[in-house]
């Protein structure tokens, strides 16, 4: 394995030395041990591969915690449609979205939503396209959580969405991160029967729609309740408190292989690996086994947030997440991430994984336990092991993700992967903060948003804000180059500029569990005219959109003057 000119040469020896210590062996019998195991949070399958994973550090000599956490589940049951009046009468079978509503016999003439296999619309446009499903069961190919919220307020009685593969998918309704605070129980669960159909029988229902008008029967099951969960989060303590944090979900849709049992897997053999090496360690390294990520919308890494902020704030340098590692056919290595590090890193690292030049690295989006953003840790990153195509793996979050899904080969180049990107950051002497590059990427995204805006909505406050933090962040990284230890201001500077452009709350809630782009809060007023937008809605987003600016020139302002601080001190 190659070294990175990041470490010093005894940062590069060990990056050799855990590279080489790694044993495929090890890591498909635990994986192949995950296989008998349909590890649903709270379960009692998912309660024994929490204590496999926990024992296993108890042997390895390794301190583990056994977290214990109560959590809001969610459960598919059974559901079904019949079409009434059809000469088969079939019962077709669905396949409810976690907290989706329920339904018991519920009969309502079925509608084909045309604009959901064509194109997008204007606001206006979709509040009209609503009120014409009003009362009825509506067929789609959409399956966002604003969908379901805007069917919900229009009177939609359910909605079946076309899946684009003849498997029976989980997919996840709740626009809540986490366990849900009281607002969130009464306002942001929409509670619509919300359920899915397979490619094949959604195109024969839509065929049929097309000729004449139907009416169905449809039921829905669901097991929603409180449930306890552990977590075991181990700790392999380095020179410093200061920590990498390696984290991946154990819990899954039934025996889920590659989603994400090989990643359980593989981190108990980084843990392995690591502890054999734990006196060459620089910074410490934590490795974190979450419940409640499919069936709790990410409840158990926002818990493990809420109870551990102080800690994570004071002493986390990094965030590398695993989730879905070992696929049969993958062969390209990407990476998601914060985009602190810089393309620079990010190509460099993943050339000695691609056997072509790698793709450029993508800015992370709000998904996969990607939950602390508010306590100011400067890199989140999640290497992306997919296909040249980059078309996602069929069996994902369906009974097809099974033991002979996994190519031993990928899995261990997966783990490797990991496991050099932990030695790096656990030996850096200097962390990979690319502070101007990363405001500089900051003003493109905002310049691009801002292309995209009426003249209503107005950037020019920001520009002056972000010409003083360039200034200022350039001043530091120079004053930074004479400094020894500057892992506590690249937290600092490098967290708080990731935070500001990740999330749109304060830093001990959460943003929705929805997918958003950088700059969220200012992005959702792109295309929007008074034109092609309702009144109310238009002025909701005016008023969302000069908060959120406030905001960020606030918080850019803070840390300009943050680094003059970090500069002021170091010349005392």
């Amino acid at each position: 394995m190659q070294g990175m000119s990041l470490c010093s040469s005894e940062g590069n020896k060990l990056i050799e030395k855990i590279d080489k210590a790694l044993e495929t062996s090890r890591i498909m019998k635990d994986v192949e041990c995950f296989s008998h195991l349909d590890r649903y949070t709270g379960s009692e399958d998912g309660e024994k591969a929490a204590e496999r994973i926990a024992k296993r550090m108890e042997e390895l000599g390794i301190p583990v915690e056994r977290e214990i956490y109560q959590v809001y589940r969610s459960l598919p049951g059974e559901a079904s449609i019949r079409i009434q009046g059809d000469s088969s009468e079939a019962i077709v079978p669905l396949t409810p979205y976690v907290y989706s509503g329920t339904a018991e016999n519920l009969e309502a003439e079925l509608v084909f939503d045309r604009i959901s296999a064509t194109g997008g619309c204007s606001q206006k446009e979709q509040r009209a396209r609503m009120a014409e499903f009003a009362g009825k069961i509506v067929l789609t190919y959409e399956n966002s959580f604003a969908f379901a919220c805007e069917a919900k307020r229009a009177g939609v009685l359910g909605v079946i969405t076309i899946w684009h593969a003849d498997l029976a998918h989980h997919g996840t309704l709740g626009g809540v991160w986490g366990t849900p605070e009281p607002e969130d129980l009464a306002c942001h669960y929409p509670r619509i029967p919300f359920v899915e159909i397979t490619k094949s029988a959604g195109k024969e229902l839509q065929k049929k729609l097309e000729e004449s008008p139907l009416t169905a029967c449809l039921n829905v099951e669901m097991c929603q309740s409180i449930v306890s969960s552990t977590m075991p989060v181990a700790r392999i303590q380095g020179r410093s408190d200061k920590y990498v944090l390696v984290s991946g979900h154990y819990d899954s849709w039934y025996e889920g292989i590659t989603d994400n049992g090989v990643a359980n897997a593989a981190m108990m053999e980084i843990a392995r690996v690591f502890q054999e090496n734990q006196e060459h360690l620089e910074r410490s390294v934590v490795l974190a086994w979450w419940s409640g990520h499919s069936d709790a919308r990410y409840s158990g890494s926002t818990w493990y947030y809420d109870h551990h902020w102080e800690d994570l704030k004071e002493n986390c340098v990094a965030h590398i997440n695993m989730d879905i590692c070992g696929c049969k056919g993958s062969d390209v290595v990407g990476m998601r991430t914060s985009m602190l590090e810089g393309e620079a890193f990010d190509r460099e690292f993943l050339r000695e994984f691609n056997d072509k030049e790698p793709e450029a690295p993508t800015p992370m989006v709000r998904f996969a336990d990607q939950t602390f953003w508010g306590a100011d840790i400067p890199f989140a990153m999640m290497p992306q092991f997919i296909k040249q195509d980059h078309k996602i793996f069929s069996w994902w979050h369906t009974k097809e993700d099974t033991f002979d899904k996994v190519d031993p080969e990928v899995t261990l180049r997966d783990t490797r992967v990991i496991a050099k990107l932990t030695a790096i950051f656990a030996n850096c002497e200097k962390l990979p903060a690319e502070m101007s590059g990363f405001v500089s990427f900051m003003e493109n995204e905002l310049r691009s948003i801002e292309q995209k805006l009426s003249a209503e909505f107005d950037l020019s406050p920001v520009w002056r804000a972000i010409g003083s933090l360039k200034e200022a962040v350039a001043d530091l990284e120079n004053a930074m180059e004479n400094q020894k230890h500057t892992d506590d201001v690249i937290m600092e500077i490098a967290g708080e500029l990731a935070r500001i452009m990740y999330t749109t709350s304060s830093p001990y809630h959460q943003d929705p569990a929805v997918k958003g782009t950088v700059f969220a809060g200012l992005a959702m007023a792109e295309g929007l005219t008074r034109e092609n937008t309702e009144a109310d809605y238009y002025l909701a987003v005016q008023t969302r959109f000069v908060r959120q600016r406030n905001r960020l020139t606030g918080q850019m302002n803070v840390v300009a003057e943050n680094c003059r601080k970090w500069i002021s001190g170091w010349g005392k």
